[in-house]
């Protein structure tokens, strides 16, 4: 039955009606663009679809199914101008100033720095970034409420985890490529970013997920160029520079990013542990030090074309190259005094070609293929008397994965009824061999193993209107898994409810599902050397794990955020140390636990203090629980109330010269991984910026982790696992950078998520 399901499915996509997107041009009768005029779209018998701003440039962009459909365009100064379309998407509608208008008006108000439209938390990126010290796409999200960093990766409150999507596109990109190619990124490409906690599926996304939505270029004929540099010290110096290159004309756009990074990072921990291995605990200190120096290039080339009947093909290609790797880290201690060196004999690379077509009826496919090949070596060299050990091992991941997919949204009356399908193949082809420099025989630890990884699925689903207060979308997604021995058929519901107390009081419903997969090197079950006392071992009986997420917002006056969210995972995946109970070695490894679940609320206050200051307060706190029948040998159940909360403050110190600065603060108490416990924490950033040669130019300096408290460390005392991890921290820094922009930039579509790649 489920494979007629998807059958059916699968060629219900062929079916091809009416969807397009409604854009415009609102502009005054001297031909000077109006900035602020709402839009409103109706069907013709006045049912209320969607409703937008126009933008400094009078533009403005409605995603509509609607074929014939009313627009009304007012401004407080104009006219208001009210008419019906049919088969018409670009618009440019004249408004006629009022009779009564005052030449000297001033004012005073507050305009939303976001709207809820089409169960989307909409945020105007220009605003919210004013006198933000940022200076690329991902630093920019971390302006959002809601969002943070950790360890490494972007945070979502009250989601499981959060997809990065840029205009809507999907790519099989893996995770340090998307943090890299958002970093190349200029924050000011940016038009808004869009949060969803109940992704539609036409994204192929599920759960929540960030859409960016990148500016657009609207002159007949543009060249627009940017450059950038910036200087950072932590521990090392650091340093970055980068260009962005634009060529538009009415039909075809080509857009060029390009960076490079010059790293040095710091790294190092301290582990204290009382093993017990034969009814004796035996004490080890072990401390690790060292840095990773690398060179890391960027490339990202985008063309546009705009072909005949309103029909669009993109061809994207991005590639990261890095050189020059190399892992330095020594380890002494009361156990081990060894050194670690860890060398690419070839470039780290990343490849991945994407080619979408939309059609002017509403159809959407495309094809995707990424390549990502990995070749590590690394020398270990023991010198402890009676342990000496010498060996070089040499590492090799090549993965090519191929994507397909289409989507078609159509309407039947009243109803927006969205379908399509997806499949993605993936083969990886990894080895880890040893080689000793002594003559010992390492040949049982060597490994070759070929994997191959199958994933189709189909989906369907719908939007309405329900009156004039309730939209309600949901959707059905059915998936076919198939990796080694497993066959599994698994159903994705979601479910996404917006009702308008008041047209400033909204309430949103979203629940969702998704499952997460480990990482392609994690399932070989290799092992590699940290130290002569801590392993990292692979996992061959790795499996996905499901998640179930369901929340509840209420914003008030369009301004005031406060969420209740629930959050379970089933088979949850996680990675931690572990003392072996037959030999003295901390092992990590990445195990399937019984469940994780999180509970709790996030508030989100804006609030400005005088003419000047501008702040937001942001609040979380949730309860964590998980559990275990099998971590290794023993078992667990640990939970935990956790707050968080973050103060930013932009102070406006001066509008000629254009100077900001900018003050963020935040705590987290203590949390759980695990059996484990990680320390509370604490940040201080701050920065100045000034913008200079009519805004052009920018000239950043901003502190991060200046108090160095943001690192966490681990303790674990639970059962006979007794140990701390006090991890060496390389957060504190300080950056100088400078941009200089010709223009605004228009940017390629695409939406990236994490991957699994990488042989760490």
């Amino acid at each position: 039955m489920k494979q007629l399901t998807l059958t059916l499915l699968f060629a219900y996509i062929t079916v091809c009606t009416t969807a397009q997107t409604v854009v415009g041009k609102i502009i005054s009768s001297k031909g000077e663009p109006i900035e602020s005029a709402t839009v409103v779209l109706h069907t013709t018998d006045s049912t209320f679809v969607d409703a937008a701003y126009t933008d400094s440039l009078g533009s403005f962009s409605i995603a509509s199914a609607l074929t014939d459909y009313r627009l009304i365009a007012q401004h407080l100064l104009y006219e208001t101008s009210e008419q019906t379309y049919a088969k018409q998407s670009n618009l440019v509608i004249h408004l006629k100033e009022k009779e009564n208008a005052i030449d000297e008006f001033v004012v005073k108000g507050e305009r939303p720095l976001f709207k809820l439209v089409g169960g989307k938390i909409a945020y105007d990126m220009p605003r919210l970034l004013a006198g933000k010290i940022v200076s690329n796409v991902y630093e920019s999200l971390l302006q959002l409420p809601g969002v943070r960093e950790q360890d490494g990766a972007l945070v979502l409150a009250g989601a499981m985890g959060v997809t990065i999507l840029l205009n809507g596109e999907s790519s099989s990109m893996p995770m340090a490529n998307l943090i890299a190619t958002l970093k190349a990124l200029p924050h000011s490409q940016m038009q808004s970013a869009e949060i969803m906690y109940s992704t539609p599926p036409q994204y192929h996304v599920r759960g929540s997920a960030i859409n960016i939505i990148l500016k657009e270029t609207k002159a007949d004929k543009d060249i627009q160029a940017q450059i950038n540099t910036s200087y950072t010290q932590k521990h090392y110096a650091n340093y970055s520079t980068g260009a962005s290159l634009l060529y538009a004309t009415p039909k075809l756009s080509m857009n060029l990013n390009y960076a490079y990074n010059l790293s040095n990072e710091r790294q190092g921990m301290a582990t204290y542990s009382r093993h017990l291995y034969k009814e004796t605990v035996t004490n080890i200190e072990q401390f690790n030090n060292g840095n990773r120096k690398a060179n890391e290039q960027n490339i990202r080339l985008g063309v546009d074309y705009k072909l005949a009947n309103a029909n669009k093909l993109n061809v994207t290609y991005t590639a990261q190259l890095i050189t020059g790797v190399d892992n330095n880290e020594a380890s002494n201690g009361t156990f081990s005094n060894s050194t670690n060196q860890r060398t690419n004999s070839r470039p780290i690379q990343m490849h991945n070609l994407l080619l979408n077509y939309a059609a002017s009826f509403g159809l959407k496919t495309g094809a995707e293929y990424t390549l990502y090949k990995d070749e590590t070596a690394q020398h270990f060299q023991e010198y402890k008397a009676g342990k000496e050990n010498n060996f070089i091992t040499n590492a090799k991941q090549k993965i090519d994965k191929y994507r397909l997919f289409a989507d078609q949204t159509h309407t039947v009356g009243s109803w927006n009824i969205n379908y399509g399908a997806q499949y993605i193949e993936a083969a990886d082809k990894s080895s880890q061999r040893y080689h000793s420099l002594i003559d010992q025989n390492l040949s049982p630890m060597n490994m070759a193993s070929k994997l191959k990884e199958y994933t189709a699925n189909a989906y369907i689903g719908f939007q309405k209107s329900v009156g004039d207060k309730l939209s309600l979308s949901a959707s059905l997604t059915e998936e076919y898994y198939k990796f080694a021995g497993v066959k599994e058929w698994t159903l994705f519901p979601a479910l996404e409810a917006t009702y308008a107390i008041a047209p400033s009081h909204l309430m949103q419903l979203a629940v969702s599902s998704d499952k997460v997969y480990p990482s392609y090197w994690e399932m070989h079950g290799g092992t590699s050397y940290m130290n002569g006392y801590a392993e990292l071992h692979g996992n061959p009986q790795l499996k996905p794990y499901k998640s179930y997420t369901g929340q509840l917002s209420y914003i008030l006056n369009s301004k005031y955020i406060l969420t209740a969210f629930y959050n379970y995972s089933d088979a949850y995946l996680v990675q931690l140390p572990y003392q072996a109970p037959d030999r003295l070695a901390l092992i990590y490894k990445t195990l399937n636990l019984d469940y994780k679940q999180v509970i709790g609320f996030n508030l989100v206050v804006p609030f400005r203090v005088g003419e000047r200051i501008d702040s937001r307060l942001t609040l979380n706190a949730f309860y964590d629980k998980v559990k275990s029948t099998h971590f290794h040998d023993i078992s667990f159940t640990n939970d935990n109330f956790v707050g968080y909360s973050q103060l930013n403050n932009t102070i406006n110190v001066s509008s000629k010269p254009n100077i900001k600065i900018e003050i963020t603060c935040a705590y987290i108490s203590k949390n759980i991984q695990g059996p484990a416990e990680l320390s509370a924490l604490w940040n201080l950033d701050a920065g100045i910026k000034w913008s200079f040669w009519n805004d052009c130019a920018e000239l950043r300096l901003k502190g991060n982790d200046l108090l160095n408290s943001w690192t966490p460390d681990l303790i674990m005392k639970y059962n006979n696992q007794n140990l701390r991890m006090d991890i060496t921290p390389n957060a504190r820094a300080i950056s100088l950078s400078f941009t200089y922009r010709l223009n605004n930039f228009k940017a390629e579509n695409r939406k990236i998520d994490g991957s699994r790649f990488g042989t760490k």
